[in-house]
């Protein structure tokens, strides 16, 4: 049995695909020997690996915590009879680090990113039959590259855990037509009942049509019809325009709500001469997302944001559950806890998570794992990848807010007192670079502390203490620039004014129990027991409730990950207090 057999990328999705998940040929090359002695046009078969489970993780099949910064995969494959004549991708969902792939000992292209999905053409490459992909991935334990929680560490510390290195999302073969539909960008309009259609084509040599089918439970509510001729822009005649947009209207829309999460299903074909060359399905859902007055509304009306902070780890994959039925366990969870938001926490997760958060009701914020040490490397870095994950995830309607920096981590010098420009300058080159891709949604420009330009101001706060919490909290109305909470940092930087964004209190909590008997460590004092760990969430949570000034919370954390055991379950999801309990805490104030 192949584990992670479904479709991969279920927000894009076409019918003709082929899993390449599963065992694959594999080796370290500890010495760098294989670009030299071209290992991609040898058979490796040193080792046998699990797609798509990291080596680090059991569920592998390897399972070792060793470093190993160069690795290699290769697997043989056959396309499908019924492709002929169709152009094939093969795809991948996410590498850690930089990849390398060749197709029959011929190089196809390369990848820098961890998290972000890429796929290459690879017809040209194709033999009959048997065919043979060889993949290289360089992943060094480097600050400098985006990580998040990963340890560049020999071994675990702090909240800092595992390292994934190599293949831990999907890889699969689709078929697409000679002219096949790229990406798109949906914007939906609540006030007008509309939804912008922005798409980006591949192929394009000839006038085509591009048909867009509007459903929902099944029955028709629209479909569109839009004529692509060949169209060059005043800068160029040599290559013709691929990208353009349309409007499809939605009568009497029904918006989406975490309580109400209706969507729309989208059925996209371009068709040339008569016929259908390719059909992509996707979804859409009508929302809103704004802030007046120091508040946050969703659809126009203020919404109070109850959110849990989520790692994303798993102890068997780390990065890469067994199952998607994991991934939406961990949605309902949410949900049963009374949260009606999630805050993705320094990972870009697999697509099913955000799927399932739009199916299911889950508002997410969407954070960029974080390099440590600035310098115009890591600059380089992180903006090429962000700036190609913002848009990858665009069309996820749960997705509220982007959160390029957290904790200054990426410009780590800021906490040391630096007053180098660059630092500053990078945090809001960064807010305006996800703007300039996405002017709809919130940017929270450093979120906890040292903010500069931000949308929303996050506050990050561990004291154990609630009436302490109010105090501060009193302080900083006071003295926006005041460094008082536990971390000692102001949460505005010196220049940059309180203008009247919503006020979060974005990482609080973190309650470790004495009664879990599990090694590892929590926020300040441990509870003596889960009864404890109830009245001090609640004393938390009250405090910030009844400041008038806040719209929102995100408690600290959905589950134990590693050697940090301050979860509302325990890593391997065993429940610590009944989701109805806390239910009545975290879904308190609507």
């Amino acid at each position: 049995m192949v584990l992670r057999s479904e479709y991969p990328r279920p927000q894009f999705a076409r019918e003709k695909w082929i899993t390449l998940n599963g065992e694959w040929g594999f080796a370290f090359d500890d010495d760098n020997r294989g670009l030299l002695e071209e290992w991609y046009k040898q058979e490796i078969n040193e080792q046998k690996i699990i797609v798509p489970f990291a080596y680090q993780s059991s569920l592998s099949g390897i399972h070792t915590t060793e470093i190993h910064p160069v690795v290699w995969y290769q697997r043989d494959f056959a396309v499908p009879e019924d492709w002929d004549g169709e152009r094939v991708t093969i795809n991948f969902n996410a590498v850690d680090y930089y990849s390398m792939v060749w197709v029959n000992g011929k190089f196809v292209g390369s990848n820098k990113g961890g998290y972000v999905g890429f796929k290459f053409d690879i017809t040209d490459y194709l033999v009959a039959g048997t065919n043979r992909v060889t993949i290289r991935v360089e992943d060094y334990p480097s600050p400098k590259q985006p990580r998040g929680k990963q340890t560049a560490r020999k071994e675990g510390w702090a909240c800092w855990y595992t390292p994934v290195t190599g293949i831990w999302q999907s890889v699969w073969l689709e078929a697409v037509g000679k002219t096949n539909l790229d990406h798109v960008k949906l914007e939906p309009d609540i006030d007008t009942n509309t939804v912008n259609v922005r798409y980006w084509l591949n192929g394009v040599d000839a006038p085509v049509v591009i048909e867009c089918r509007v459903t929902k439970d099944g029955k028709d509510i629209t479909t569109t019809r839009v004529d692509v001729p060949l169209r060059y822009t005043n800068h160029g005649h040599v290559i013709p325009r691929d990208e353009g947009d349309f409007v499809i209207s939605i009568p009497d829309a029904q918006w989406w709500t975490p309580e109400e999460p209706h969507l729309y299903d989208l059925e996209f074909r371009i068709i040339y001469e008569g016929a259908v060359v390719d059909q992509v399905n996707t979804y859409v859902g009508m929302r809103k997302f704004s802030a007046k007055d120091g508040k946050v509304y969703l659809n126009n009306r203020p919404i109070y944001l109850r959110m849990v902070l989520d790692q994303g780890y798993w102890p068997e994959g780390i990065y890469t559950p067994k199952d998607v039925d994991e991934i939406k366990y961990d949605v309902e969870m949410t949900k049963k806890f009374g949260f009606n938001g999630a805050r993705k926490h320094q990972k870009i997760e697999d697509p099913y998570y955000y799927y399932f958060c739009d199916k299911l009701g889950l508002i997410t914020w969407c954070e960029m794992a974080a390099c440590y040490e600035y310098d115009e490397e890591v600059s380089l870095n992180i903006t090429d990848e962000w700036q190609r994950l913002v848009q990858e995830h665009y069309n996820y309607t749960s997705i509220m807010a982007w959160v390029p920096v957290n904790e200054s981590w990426g410009v780590d010098q800021l906490t040391r007192g630096s007053k180098d420009p660059r630092l500053v300058n990078h945090m809001n080159t960064l807010y305006y670079l996800t703007k300039s891709i996405d002017s709809t949604r919130f940017v929270v420009g450093n979120d906890g502390w040292q903010q500069a330009i931000t949308d929303l101001i996050a506050i990050h706060d561990y004291s154990q203490d609630a009436v302490e919490i109010k105090r501060r909290y009193e302080v900083f109305k006071q003295d926006r620039h005041a460094g008082v909470f536990n971390h000692g940092l102001p949460v505005l930087l010196e220049g940059y004014e309180y203008e009247g964004q919503p006020i979060l209190f974005t990482e609080f909590g973190g309650v470790k129990v004495k009664e879990q008997q599990a090694e590892g460590w929590g926020y300040g004092q441990e509870a003596e027991d889960y009864e404890e760990m109830i009245a001090r969430i609640d004393a938390l949570v009250k405090v910030l409730e009844d400041e008038p000034e806040l719209v929102g919370y995100c408690y600290t954390q959905l589950t134990d990950v590693e050697q940090e055991v301050n979860g509302l379950m325990t890593y391997d999801r065993q429940l610590k207090v009944a989701p109805e309990v806390l239910a009545e805490i975290f879904g308190r104030k609507k």
